[in-house]
């Protein structure tokens, strides 16, 4: 009938949708009484059913919940008996230092010799694998261990599960109340990884351990007695095994209504307690969202009542309740067939018919006219809306009469649409006119911008020439800005007395701020170079200057160094600065070591260090920006040092092309990712 009328009434105006929509509707309604008995009787079913199935769900849930408790509950006794351990030995240990400390306070003993002999006992102390006792000072220091490989190593680096510092919130927390207990995770002693060469990031995480603290006044020491917790973990772990095991059997000999089951997933996907083989549902795929159960499943997140759920996998519809259990991060889940609960109801679907065509014609009579009424004010709301785009939008609206009247004619959805029509029309000429206002002044920002860095790049020296102007000296740099202006500087130069000053930094902050700091700094550099050659001394003064008035506390990383053409000597100072590089005769790339002070700009008065090397005949002088070693990879990573003195050992024929080797390879790594930093190089190579 829709179809019939539909071919009578195209769809191309909202009068006839109207219409449509009312026929629809009323069409709608006959279907739905003619049903509704059907519906009753599916839907009392369903609800008892639904009704015991969810009191199964809650009665598994509860008996899961009470299983995990009983095993925290031995967990949590495991450990306390464990933590009564530590402490009588602990308190044991202390009885033993004060018996010497009081052979001292006797006279028996010299202090020092007391403690020696304390130090000696603590180290032959045999308590049991993995079971031993430690002593470490107010520093951190370990000074006694029944593991002596951690005698004399520094405790200040490791921390507990809570995150604090280990060392120094055990001692705060014995010498306060006499004792504390801690956890955390015993690595490698740090002295053994760094003679092994491993770094932070390569040294595994280590063994899980508790500890008691006892605090020793006599000599401000910190009593350790430490245990590994590997054996409760392990009785844990058997505990949840055999509880696994009981919720399988069970659950595999529960039925719910006539075919249903219960299950239990993991978040991994495993099946704890699986579904039965002959449902077919673990290799099912859900025909309406192409999701297998497992994936339906891991979406919910209900922790007390159940949720439910459909689930069509094409040859059964099932109904799913679920509920997560997030200390275990499991998944319970009872389904039952559809047709379990919907074969009773297949009786009462002919009884409204005559009646319902009686009403159709009424209501489509008065349809046709409602539908008049209300498109006759939409259709002169489109005209004037067609012509909106004729208007010149720049000026002040003129409003037809009859456009301007609909908001107080009509009070009803046509009227506020039309206000709207109204409004719209106002506000979209203030926001044309404020964008061209916007757009002009964006256009003269970015052309000050694009000013500001030509001046900024005028202010850096241009490529020298090697063969007149250092004597043969093969030299170049660069500098890419992250933004249209940049923060960090490089400067070259030659002194009075031959020999060549180079300089290279990193301001703080980004863009206009930083290149304002740069060039201050570029300047200082030049007027102290007038009557100082000596790069540390240098270092001082622009560092005086540039703390003199700097309330925003910026501040610059700074690497100045003076080489001598005729003997290859460099004099050079690093004021917070990444260290330079050298690359030697045969390609071997090197990090010069050593670091003056900290960055200029920062503490007045700083008397920065001098140092000194060599640059032999055919070796390169490297020396970058933060930029280039913290360049972030599509992965996250950075770049770093490792790669850039690996990069270093296949050097180009000039210094030009090695800058520019460096260059390419830092955008291969980023591999298109935005760059984070201003990105700076300055190569020599001595002739």
């Amino acid at each position: 009938m829709i179809a019939y009328l539909r071919s009578l009434l195209p769809l191309r105006s909202l009068r006839s949708k109207i219409f449509l929509l009312i026929v629809a509707l009323l069409l709608f309604i006959a279907a739905f009484v003619m049903v509704v008995s059907r519906s009753d009787v599916t839907e009392a079913v369903s609800t008892s059913e639904a009704h015991s199935v969810g009191n199964a769900v809650d009665l598994v849930r509860r008996d899961i919940e009470a299983r995990w408790a009983a095993l925290l509950n031995d967990k949590i006794t495991a450990v306390r008996g464990g933590r009564r351990q530590l402490q009588q030995l602990g308190g044991t240990v202390q009885s033993v230092l004060m018996e010497f400390a009081e052979q001292a306070s006797r006279g028996t003993l010299t202090e020092e010799e007391a403690k020696i002999t304390a130090r000696t006992w603590i180290n032959e102390l045999t308590l049991g694998h993995p079971r031993y006792a430690a002593i470490y000072d107010a520093n951190g220091r370990v000074i006694a261990s029944g593991d002596r490989r951690w005698i004399g190593e520094d405790l200040t680096s490791l921390t507990d599960f809570k995150g604090r510092p280990l060392a120094q919130a055990m001692y705060d927390e014995s010498r306060a109340l006499g004792r504390g207990f801690a956890m955390y995770r015993k690595p490698e002693p740090p002295s053994l990884a760094q003679a092994e060469g491993s770094h932070d990031k390569d040294r595994t995480p280590g063994e899980t351990r508790y500890a008691y603290f006892g605090y020793f006044a006599q000599w401000d020491w910190v009593v350790v007695v430490s245990d590994s917790v590997q054996d409760v973990i392990d009785q844990v772990e058997m505990r949840r095994h055999q509880m696994n095991t009981a919720l399988r059997e069970t659950l595999s000999e529960l039925t719910l209504a006539r075919s249903g089951c219960m299950f239990i997933l993991a978040d991994d996907g495993g099946m704890v307690a699986p579904p039965p083989s002959a449902t077919g549902l673990e290799d099912g795929v859900d025909r309406r969202t192409g999701l297998t159960l497992k994936q339906t499943l891991q979406g919910i997140t209900a922790s007390e009542r159940p949720e439910r759920l459909d689930y069509d996998d094409g040859e059964s519809r099932w109904i799913i309740e679920a509920v997560r259990f997030k200390p275990l991060g499991w998944t319970l889940a009872a389904v039952v067939p559809q047709s379990d609960f919907t074969a009773p109801a297949m009786v009462l679907l002919h009884r409204q018919a005559l009646i319902f065509g009686g009403t159709l014609l009424l209501a489509l009579l008065f349809a046709w006219m409602f539908a008049i009424r209300i498109v006759r004010p939409l259709e002169q709301l489109t005209g004037y809306a067609r012509q909106l785009p004729q208007q010149d939008l720049t000026t002040i609206a003129t409003v037809p009469d009859h456009i301007a009247a609909l908001p107080r004619q009509r009070r009803d959805e046509v009227g506020r649409l039309a206000a709207s029509f109204l409004f719209m029309n106002r506000r979209l000429r203030e926001n044309i006119g404020r964008l061209m206002q916007e757009a002009s002044t964006r256009e003269r920002y970015e052309s000050e911008l694009n000013i500001a860095r030509l001046i900024q790049t005028g202010l850096l020296p241009a490529p020298p020439d090697a063969d007149t102007t250092f004597n043969g000296t093969d030299l170049y740099a660069l500098m890419l800005p992250a933004k249209e202006v940049g923060g960090d500087l490089y400067d070259y130069f030659m002194l009075p007395d031959g020999r060549v000053c180079i300089a290279i930094g990193d301001s703080s902050d980004k863009g206009v701020p930083a290149a304002l700091f740069m060039a201050i700094t570029r300047t200082l550099i030049r007027a102290t170079a007038e009557d100082e050659t000596d790069p540390a001394r240098m270092l001082q003064r622009i560092n005086n200057r540039l703390a003199e008035n700097n309330p925003n506390m910026m501040f610059v990383t700074l690497l100045l160094g003076v080489l001598d053409l005729k003997d290859g000597s460099l004099s050079w100072a690093n004021a917070g600065h990444p260290p330079p590089a050298i690359i030697d005769a045969q390609g071997r790339a090197r990090l010069l070591t050593g670091r003056s002070g900290p960055a200029c700009g920062v503490i007045e008065n700083t008397v920065y260090r001098p140092l000194a090397a060599r640059l032999d005949s055919g070796e390169v002088l490297v020396g970058y920006t933060d930029g280039v070693i913290e360049a972030a990879g599509a992965d996250g990573g950075l770049y770093g040092e490792r790669r850039l003195l690996t990069r270093l050992q296949r050097p180009a024929g000039s210094s030009a092309a090695l800058a520019l080797g460096i260059v390419e390879d830092l955008k291969h790594y980023a591999a298109g990712a935005e760059q984070s930093d201003d990105i700076t190089l300055i190569v020599i190579r001595r002739p």
